[in-house]
């Protein structure tokens, strides 16, 4: 690649990244927690209430993944148009953005949003329906609505359709998941999940009480991973929890690939070790067939330089930086 290519390059991605953080929306505190903002933790609720400013700004390359499902939400629902015309029964996409109020014991708004759009099934029926771009690691393993509260980076999504579902009277809705392929339509009915709507509700309550009365939530007692996964953590918000000297990093993408990564470490393994067995086995084998495999080997060249010690030790160099190791363990 030439230099030219090169700086080319460099200067395109600099503007790119320059272009994306300044269309970055600005964050400030407001009244209502948004109904894509269910939390675990009502104190981390009442932080992003009221001091979502004091927040760092998201990198370039999360701007980026927001931009995306931006842009995808609106292929999707382009797509569902001009599908619900050949449909049988046939449906209209309408309600696009529509404001949602979701109002507590107190007559206070509570919890608001809005809907991505709703389906017009004829007969009176106007099914909510939101639609989702997470991380190809989280959705592949998403296979009922049900398994979205198993993930704490999807129960807040299932938590803000049933809210809509709730406001608007309707029984049922639907959570699109954007995927590659086909997407995913998933329905969600609302009576059996209505003991969730009421634990949102009552959550938004308490928070909203403790804004008002100038006070913070407790700490939350009994989930430290909880903790070490929220913004919060370590600059605002210090719980009693032994566990310093360490970045918190809230990316979804990277904590799906670590569970993923967790899950099928024992088969990896397995398959690793398998694998250096059956090549220290079959090693000057050329040609061969076993049961239903096809054994082809080949011999290749292979070069080496032998140089004195004495020289070696005149050309060796050690860059303290030049090698890098991991050690991970699931701590909860």
């Amino acid at each position: 690649m030439t230099t030219a290519a090169a700086d080319y390059a460099a200067s395109i991605n600099d503007a790119w990244r320059a272009f994306l953080e300044r269309g970055a929306r600005a964050t400030s505190p407001h009244g209502s927690i948004y109904a894509s903002a269910f939390r675990v933790c009502d104190r981390r609720m009442a932080f992003e209430l009221t001091q979502p400013d004091t927040l760092p700004a998201f990198p370039a390359d999360t701007l980026a993944k927001f931009r995306r499902g931006e842009d995808r939400e609106r292929d999707l629902l382009a797509d569902l148009t001009r599908i619900g015309r050949d449909a049988d029964p046939p449906f209209k996409v309408t309600a696009q953005q529509e404001r949602f109020v979701l109002r507590d014991r107190k007559s206070r708004p509570a919890i608001v949003g809005k809907v991505d759009a709703r389906l017009d099934l004829g007969g009176g029926v106007r099914a909510p329906l939101e639609i989702k771009a997470w991380s190809p690691l989280i959705v592949d393993r998403i296979q009922t609505f049900a398994d979205l509260f198993a993930n704490p980076w999807t129960q807040s999504g299932a938590h803000q359709l049933l809210s809509y579902l709730f406001g608007a009277g309707e029984p049922f809705g639907f959570l699109l998941l954007d995927r590659s392929g086909l997407p995913k339509l998933l329905p969600v009915e609302l009576e059996p999940n209505l003991d969730r709507v009421e634990t949102f509700l009552t959550k938004a309550e308490r928070v909203l009480d403790a804004v008002d009365a100038g006070t913070l939530p407790p700490f939350l007692a009994d989930d430290p991973t909880e903790c070490r996964r929220c913004p919060w953590y370590g600059a605002v918000c210090n719980p009693p929890l032994e566990y310093a000297g360490a970045a918190v990093l809230t990316d979804p993408d990277l904590e799906a690939a670590l569970e993923r990564r967790d899950a099928i470490k024992a088969i990896g393994k397995e398959y690793a070790d398998l694998d250096a067995d059956v090549k220290a086995r079959l090693r000057g084998v050329t040609a061969a067939v076993v049961g239903k495999f096809a054994i082809a080997g080949r011999w290749g060249n292979q070069s080496r330089v032998d140089l004195p010690p004495d020289l070696k030790r005149q050309y060796t160099t050690t860059d303290p930086h030049g090698r890098f190791t991991l050690d991970i363990q699931k701590i909860g």
